[in-house]
């Protein structure tokens, strides 16, 4: 019975440690703020009454329209065994226009499950998704984890406006580091630890249009909190700067659905 209350003692001298060990680091914060844009088109292929394929493109839009922040492709695959119960996989090609890195490659697997709930005119929906990011070039496990494991789970409301075309919905979403790195002062020296925090939340609003049995668009509006830590180090192990980006993105976004 004497080890349980020792390793109590223990995990709570670690965590102390860790706990000072990050508060006694230089942070420097700036803040950013931006207008972006959104573009997307899907094509929807149903496989018997419970499966459907979905091939998508998006373009999107950063520095006030300026410039091009990532151009995604994806193909994905969904399961709805009940009307409230949908489950799905999906891969995602990325180009990252990173200003600090250039042009750069990733890949994403998401993986998702949402279940709904309708009260009258009103549907309410819960998401959780796991996202994996695995990159293409070579990193340091003290400053980018690879893959950068996030755990997003978005609340959302919509109305269902009787003999209209319009279905307008709100929502809100977090996302969750599950894999952050800690800072430490030295990464030869000092031991890696997880530091995981909410480094962003969304919310928006839009409306869903439906065209007709096959074609849909989605218009809505975002806004994004970010933050983002991030740990640099010299050559030889030591910490060269420890920096906190908080960003409010305005995103607007118009989105196409084809469905077979």
């Amino acid at each position: 019975m004497r080890l349980l209350p020792r390793f109590f003692v223990t995990l709570a001298a670690v965590a102390v440690v860790c706990a000072a060990r990050a508060q006694s680091l230089p942070l420097t914060e700036t803040s950013t703020n931006d207008i972006q844009a959104r573009f997307s088109a899907a094509l929807e292929i149903p496989l018997g009454k419970q499966w459907a394929l979905t091939w998508s493109e998006e373009a999107r839009l950063k520095n006030n329209w300026g410039s091009v922040d990532k151009i995604l492709s994806g193909l994905g695959v969904e399961y709805e065994p009940l009307k409230c119960l949908k489950a799905g996989v999906e891969y995602v090609f990325v180009n990252d226009n990173d200003l600090e890195d250039g042009w750069g490659i990733k890949h994403r697997l998401n993986a998702n499950v949402t279940g709904t709930l309708e009260l009258g005119r009103f549907e309410l929906s819960l998401r959780e998704r796991v996202r994996l990011q695995f990159r293409s070039d070579s990193t340091n496990r003290y400053e980018k984890p690879d893959p950068f494991i996030t755990l997003r789970s978005r609340l959302k409301v919509a109305y269902d406006i009787r003999k209209s075309h319009w279905k307008p919905y709100v929502f809100a979403e977090l996302y969750t580091t599950l894999n952050a790195p800690g800072p430490v002062s030295d990464y030869t020296t000092d031991a890696f630890y997880r530091d995981n925090y909410i480094n962003r939340v969304r919310l928006g609003l839009g409306a869903r249009y439906k065209i007709n049995n096959h074609n849909s668009l989605d218009f809505y509006y975002m806004v994004h909190f970010n933050r983002d830590y991030r740990a640099r180090y010299k050559g030889g192990g030591e910490m060269k700067e420890w920096s906190l980006l908080k960003e409010c993105n305005h995103v607007f976004g118009i989105d196409y659905k084809f469905k077979l």
